[in-house]
């Protein structure tokens, strides 16, 4: 067990990659003068992976929401306490997210960092919930369900991807439903845990003023407790692609109506290219929609949009789509627009080698500067890591890439993408 040291030109220290026996992935970035050091462990878990075949090859399915379920109850210890005020104790600040695809254990402290960064492996490591506990629990998530009902953001954009992938977990909230949550139990939370939180699944990222071997030799040791290895026992169900639904709608309690533009792509891409392309996309989207763009201000000007419209883009093994938004008093005469102009891309007058150089050096200016950002830094990190790059190979790859690249991603996806909407109208 080693670490590799990997430099890059841009940074003043190397990033230093290890893999432990048991499978844990490593990443250590040190940061000379950073006040605060910032961890994050990522478990490959996500709200997406409630279907899978096991080793015994014997179909799982499980209710939406399990993956949250289970970050919740891993902040309970032994004792029936909070985790939190454990990692307080020791001058840390401490949470967990849940994604489609995963999900992360952070800390952020200015004070020594060895007791938290022990808790932070132990916590995912052993589980202490009851099965009443479990059932105290689903009305504290039933809450924050219905709170993020209440938003119209969010229903603005789980709406989009029940009309792109219905009938799949990417169209259930990442919570699950106060229907789905009441069919979860110790036992499936249980079986989970076992199923996903091994080694293997997990990267530790640690940046700050840290001395690299010292902390690496920290988590050599405290892994020593975590010898048992799986293999990768499991294969995550494929998410169907079932018939994409139109012009659907809801009227909710908003001042102005929102309108959001899916895209669900249907060609295929190799893991090693999804970073590329994940860039090349949100730069035809920038080109085309971003506030550079001439259509931006014309809407702008002409008061069809305001400073709500937004992108998103998100590239997976198993599923990618692109999501436009905005407020608008016009849902139905912007996203007409919008649709247009994606369709026709190659054809329009913002699609420039000087527009593409001015967004390319914009890009790069905003990454080198967040790497300042801990926060940005590993969070991001984590999200898009994967066997073969890291965020860290981003500043080559702007340099390198060309409008023709940009290009082509976009006749790939747009060509064979299946195009939606969903809107909001007031009440």
């Amino acid at each position: 067990m080693k670490l590799t040291e990997i430099n890059y030109s841009y940074l003043k220290h190397p990033v230093y990659y290890g893999k432990l026996s048991n499978g844990l992935k490593l990443v250590l970035i040190p940061k000379k003068d950073f006040q605060e050091t910032y961890a994050i462990l990522k478990v490959q878990f996500g709200s997406v992976d409630n279907e899978f075949t096991d080793v015994d090859s014997i179909k799982k399915s499980y209710p939406a929401g399990v993956a949250h379920f289970l970050e919740h109850k891993l902040f309970e210890m032994e004792n029936g306490g909070d985790i939190l005020q454990e990692f307080a104790r020791y001058g840390a600040n401490a949470n967990a997210y849940t994604s489609f695809t995963q999900t992360s254990y952070l800390f952020s402290t200015t004070e020594d960092i060895r007791q938290p960064l022990s808790l932070l492996q132990k916590m995912v490591r052993e589980t202490h919930f009851t099965e009443g506990s479990v059932e105290r629990e689903k009305e504290i998530i039933g809450q924050e369900i219905d709170m993020y009902a209440d938003d119209p953001d969010h229903r603005l954009y789980l709406g989009i991807l029940n009309s792109l992938y219905p009938d799949t977990a990417l169209a259930e909230d990442i919570a699950g439903s106060r229907e789905s949550i009441e069919l979860i139990s110790a036992r499936i939370l249980q079986e989970n845990f076992g199923q996903f939180y091994q080694p293997q699944e997990m990267t530790l990222v640690v940046m700050g003023d840290i001395d690299v071997h010292e902390v690496f030799q920290w988590i050599v040791e405290n892994q020593s407790e975590n010898l048992t290895t799986f293999k990768k026992n499991r294969n995550v169900t494929l998410l169907p692609k079932n018939p994409i639904l139109q012009n659907r709608k809801e009227y909710v309690e908003v001042a102005l109506p929102k309108m959001a533009i899916g895209l669900r792509g249907n060609d295929s891409i190799g893991q090693e290219e999804e970073q590329h392309y994940r860039i090349c996309l949100s730069f035809l989207l920038s080109m085309l929609l971003g506030r550079t763009s001439k259509r931006y201000q014309t809407l702008y000007s002409e008061n069809k949009i305001d400073h709500s419209l937004l992108f998103h883009v998100e590239v997976h093994g198993g599923y990618h789509f692109a999501v436009v938004t905005a407020d608008t008093a016009e849902p139905i005469t912007v996203s007409s627009q919008l649709k247009k102009a994606l369709l026709n891309f190659e054809h329009d007058a913002d699609v420039t080698e000087q527009h593409f150089t001015i967004l390319k050096n914009e890009m790069y200016g905003e990454f080198i500067r967040g790497l300042n950002s801990s926060e940005f830094t590993v969070g991001y990190f984590v999200e898009h890591a994967s066997e073969t790059e890291t965020i860290f190979d981003i500043p080559e790859l702007l340099n390198h890439l060309t409008l023709e690249e940009v290009i082509e991603v976009g006749r790939q996806f747009i060509s064979s993408c299946d195009m939606t909407d969903f809107m909001i109208f007031p009440k």
